[in-house]
């Protein structure tokens, strides 16, 4: 794993974890540490991951707190995960809780929300952990970070440049590019929708024809990955994902 991974990290988890922050500087990562909404790590555009370690799980169980966040993941992340970490059984201990509750509470975050829950021993596992998610996000997927917030609030320009930051690869910077370029996120999909690229007669290069060309950053396997996005059939999906 020599290829250089990017992690975003909470602002506030990042001054509680210093040893994890250490871990991915020391593991030649790009961390990008800043106020997060909804989640402590960011590891791809569809992943976004809460820590919470066995103590905090309980207390934020009791006020509520982890199904507002589990609903906030869920509607940004494609894939949501809160990391649960260290010894359950000791903090529910303290806590004097039945432990029908704790896994109550599990049940309506992986079922009522779709988070997916992973334990792990302690915060060194935790780093472990997320460094093999990023890897296999981003190396393993080729799939980019992505911070995915948006307040329905914005100007309807900021609104534009979020619904096409949510095509494979592209971020706020180069949606800006497209929509100065075609003007409106609706000439940007139809130029991706309808984009030609053509392949060498010994397939190993290919070039991008038409008008998205003159957009820098944008080639052959962002539009091939847009193209894929918009183009496959949604109920095909859904019954092909169903029968795994």
């Amino acid at each position: 794993m020599s290829e250089q991974l990017n992690i975003c990290v909470d602002s506030n988890e990042a001054s509680k974890r210093k040893d994890i922050i250490n871990y991915f500087k020391f593991n030649n990562f790009a961390v990008d540490i800043k106020p997060l909404d909804v989640c402590d790590y960011v590891v791809s555009d569809r992943v976004g991951v809460e820590r919470k370690d066995a103590s905090d799980f309980i207390s934020s169980m009791k006020d509520g707190r982890v199904f507002s966040q589990a609903k906030g993941m869920a509607e940004i992340y494609e894939k949501p995960v809160i990391i649960l970490e260290g010894a359950m059984k000791k903090a529910l201990k303290r806590s004097r809780m039945r432990q029908s509750s704790i896994y109550g509470a599990l049940s309506s975050l992986a079922l009522d929300y779709g988070v997916t829950i992973i334990p792990t021993d302690d915060p060194d596992s935790t780093a472990i952990l997320l460094h093999r998610m990023a890897y296999r996000e981003q190396v393993k997927k080729d799939r980019t970070i992505q911070l995915r917030s948006v307040d329905r609030k914005l100007p309807m320009h900021q609104q534009q440049q979020f619904l096409l930051s949510g095509l494979p690869q592209i971020g706020t910077t180069l949606a800006e590019d497209l929509l100065n370029h075609f003007e409106t996120p609706y000439k940007v999909l139809i130029e991706f929708a309808n984009a030609e690229i053509k392949t060498s007669a010994s397939g190993k290069t290919k070039r991008l024809l038409g008008p998205l060309k003159e957009v820098k950053g944008v080639g052959p396997k962002i539009v091939e990955s847009a193209q894929f996005l918009l183009h496959e059939n949604y109920p095909e999906l859904c019954g092909a994902e169903k029968k795994k």
